[in-house]
């Protein structure tokens, strides 16, 4: 297909993918408008090796993975449901928290998910300061020179708006329905591909130059010039008869 085809074909149908990216971009904003809205509260953790060994901070990139599990414990979790006094059960609490080793950067990255921002907030900072507790009662019976210090880098903020994205999902959806129209477009074109309508259509087929064509005529005019081809017959036989002699 060459290009004027592509602007034919989107000049004639181009409203069915505008109506069906209006469509699906409505509903995601109103899906996303509905939901309830959830707030994500992140702290963040320093594992600091007691000594600058290459074997050691090794061994500290292996621990964090096993720090990450310890943090989304049940153990944990009952700890700080204990001492923020909140109505769930370990496993929900422990559903509300997302861990994240970051072994380039010796840091443990803790997210606390919650519909209310504040809550979030407590739960991030709170299970941080659980673990770090038990890290350090855990290191006093280490020798020196093999402890992990971990500490927590900084104080967690009043969570922000993590889900839903509209504007995110707003836009996935438009994308989606002008992907979904385009293809009921091109649907629409293959199916009337063997349909021809006019003198182009011909010539692009064909290939061949279209030297004339056969002009459409309406019913009522061809009912009227037939009833007129009548009359005039008539009245040509009426004079025929007239001009005949008697015998």
């Amino acid at each position: 297909m060459q290009l004027r085809d592509y602007i034919r074909i989107i000049s004639k149908r181009g409203w069915i993918i505008v109506v069906v990216a209006f469509i699906t971009a409505a509903s995601a904003l109103l899906f996303s408008r509905v939901q309830t809205p959830v707030y994500r509260s992140t702290i963040y953790l320093n594992v600091i090796p007691a000594r600058l060994d290459w074997g050691l901070q090794q061994t500290i990139k292996g621990l964090m993975r096993n720090y990450a599990g310890t943090i989304k414990s049940r153990q944990t979790a009952s700890e700080v449901i204990n001492r923020l006094q909140l109505d769930i059960t370990p496993d929900n609490m422990s559903s509300k928290i997302t861990v994240s080793p970051i072994e380039a950067d010796f840091l443990i990255q803790i997210d606390a998910d919650d519909y209310d921002p504040l809550i979030s907030r407590d739960i991030a900072q709170k299970t941080a300061e659980v673990f770090v507790e038990r890290i350090k009662v855990f290191m006093l019976d280490q020798d020196k020179q093999d402890r992990v210090d971990v500490s927590i880098r900084d104080y967690a903020l009043p969570g922000l708006l993590h889900k839903p994205k509209w504007k995110i999902n707003t836009l996935a959806g438009g994308m989606l329905g002008a992907l979904i129209g385009g293809l009921v477009v091109f649907l629409l074109e293959w199916l009337e591909a063997d349909i021809i309508r006019s003198s182009e259509d011909v010539e692009r087929y064909t290939g061949v130059a279209t030297l004339g064509v056969i002009p459409v005529v309406a019913s009522g005019n061809i009912r009227g010039n037939r009833g007129n081809i009548a009359r005039s017959g008539r009245f040509g036989a009426l004079r025929s008869s007239r001009h005949q002699p008697q015998p």
